[in-house]
């Protein structure tokens, strides 16, 4: 699954997405790169791409479940492994703790052999940052967990992030229920990136995904958009 679009001097291109399996959406602009997310995979999917690491300046967090984290170790060794010097900079919800540990955990073990800092920045509900010349807003959206044995989980720290450059602006809904903080953010966005996870909604899982026609009718309210997170 390939999707991606050209703006005015940058790049969105979704390099995979799948529910339960790994997302991650990478944002090419002339100054730097930015990640949203960092799914399983995510290193080999860059280095497919032939990628500068050099450029990569940023991660964007939407929310700490598996699907979305789970490539952030060996992405994290593979820049120490080339001889990153560079800052890094990690973005997450406020109260997140997940990613918090990743970092203190590959710290510890690596601490004398890492040359470059990662700076882990917790935002809260709308709250904006610069990265180069490339605005962020983080944006809360509702999301639960589920897993098969455990059932319907808590309702955890979860974004959506609006990204803005060269008078654009490009919206991820993260993973979410049908909520109006993403209606109002994916409104008249250039383009906007939606997960459509569920085929059909219940009570159980109003507040874990959005449906097709949910994340459809989101969707065109932007000037183009992308379905993502879709059951393999």
């Amino acid at each position: 699954m390939s999707k991606s679009w050209e703006g005015k001097d940058w790049k969105v291109k979704v390099l995979h997405s799948s529910a339960g399996v790994a997302t991650q959406i990478l944002i090419s602009t002339l100054e730097s790169d930015l990640l949203i997310d960092v799914g399983d995979g995510t290193l080999r999917d860059l280095i497919k791409l032939d990628y500068d690491f050099n450029h990569l300046k940023a991660i964007l967090i939407t929310h700490e479940h598996f699907d979305h984290i789970g490539g952030l170790w060996s992405l994290l060794g593979f820049l120490r492994m080339i001889g990153r010097t560079q800052e890094l900079t990690l973005i997450t919800p406020q109260s997140s703790s997940e990613v918090k540990n990743i970092v203190s955990s590959f710290i510890k073990v690596y601490t004398r052999t890492i040359h470059f800092e990662i700076v882990l920045n917790e935002l809260s509900d709308r709250q904006k940052m610069s990265i180069d010349n490339v605005g962020v807003q983080a944006f809360s959206v509702i999301h639960r967990g589920s897993t098969s044995i455990n059932g319907l989980g808590k309702l955890i720290p979860a974004f959506g992030y609006s990204i803005s450059y060269n008078k654009q602006r490009v919206v991820a809904s993260g993973d979410t229920g049908n909520c109006q903080s993403l209606r109002t953010f994916a409104k008249d966005a250039d383009l906007a990136i939606i997960e459509a996870t569920l085929k059909q909604k219940t009570v159980e899982n109003a507040e874990v995904h959005l449906t097709v026609k949910e994340a459809s009718d989101i969707g065109k309210t932007a000037k183009k958009y992308f379905l993502i997170h879709q059951e393999s």
